[in-house]
This record gives structure tokens, C-alpha cells and sequence, in this order.
């Protein structure tokens, strides 16, 4: 079973890895457009490249960011019970967002399957076939839906959620386990 925990794991940090490597692609894109326009150069392609470096640092790291109670939750409710009525409350709530998210990772994965089926292209100035960009929300979204059967299934067996867990300790004690 750890060698499981330690495989997720690692598929959650990778996500977060790869998320981060797409802001930094993001930053340096700018960075290029603004020396060139300076320069008198123009970055064909440039702007694709940065939207699709958005979409990728917006979907990939929300595993690992959901494991790490980085994500903002709102615990009117959940966060004035106690014991049992807790425990349902979080279940079902876990349960929704789980089902929500499998739902989204299916959609985006089939829109994927649709772009190759049909070979769509993209239409800005580079020709990229669109599934190849696509590929990071389908990744993301997958790997957040994992997450959150993860956390589900945990739950379910009355063990303690990620973001439970991880909310208890200090930004500290969090990050001095992530080095």
C-alpha cells in the first residue's frame, strides 16, 4: 500500500513539476516578446504558445495543489460539525466533486479523441494540431479527478482527507517536508 501512496504521490508532484515548468515557459515567452519588440523582432507564434502555457499551468498542478490544502474550500458548514455528521457532510461532498471532476477529465478527453479524429488544426499562427495542446487539460483534469477519488476512497475506508491532514500543520512544517 505505501508503494501505491508513493506512486500517486509522485503523480501528483509531476503535475505540480509540470505546471510550473508552464509558468515559467509563460514568463520567458513574455520576456522574449518584450526584448523583441524592443529589438524590432516579432515572435510569430509567440501568443499560441503563451495560451497554451496558460491552459497547461492552470490544469496540471490542481492535483498536487488539491493534496497540499493549497486550493481555497469553504468550511461554513463542514468546519462547525463534528464526528459523524462531519464525516457524511465530507463524503458527500468529496463524492460530488469527485463525479463532477471524472465528468470534466471524460469531456476533455473525448474533445482530444474529436481533434485527432478530425485532424483540427489551430488557427493561429502556428499550424499545431489542437490535440497536442489539448493534451495538458486532459492530463490535469485526469490527475485532479485521481486526486479526488484518492481522497474519496480514503475517506470512505474512515481514514483522514489530504487537505485535512496537510491544513493541520503549519506553512512551515509543509514546506520543510516538500525539500
Amino acid at each position: 500500500m505505501q508503494a501505491l501512496r508513493r506512486a500517486l504521490d509522485a503523480l501528483y508532484l509531476a503535475g505540480g513539476v509540470a505546471g510550473a515548468i508552464a509558468i515559467i515557459a509563460i514568463g520567458l515567452l513574455v520576456l522574449a516578446q518584450v526584448i523583441g519588440r524592443q529589438a524590432g523582432l516579432h515572435l510569430p507564434g509567440s501568443d499560441d504558445l503563451t495560451a497554451y502555457a496558460v491552459a497547461a499551468s492552470a490544469t496540471l498542478p490542481l492535483a498536487y495543489t488539491f493534496r497540499h490544502a493549497a486550493h481555497i474550500r469553504v468550511d461554513v458548514v463542514i468546519g462547525r460539525l463534528a464526528g459523524r455528521p462531519r464525516h457524511a457532510l465530507e463524503l458527500l461532498a468529496l463524492g460530488i466533486a469527485t463525479a463532477v471532476a471524472l465528468l470534466f477529465a471524460y469531456a476533455c478527453l473525448d474533445t482530444v479523441i474529436d481533434s485527432w479524429t478530425f485532424g483540427e488544426v489551430a488557427q493561429g499562427m502556428l499550424a499545431v494540431p489542437i490535440w497536442m495542446p489539448q493534451l495538458a487539460l486532459v492530463t490535469g483534469s485526469a490527475l485532479f479527478a485521481l486526486a479526488l477519488t484518492d481522497d474519496f476512497i480514503v475517506a470512505l475506508a474512515g481514514g483522514e482527507p489530504s487537505y485535512r491532514r496537510m491544513d493541520d500543520r503549519s506553512a512551515e512544517e509543509r514546506a520543510a517536508e516538500e525539500l
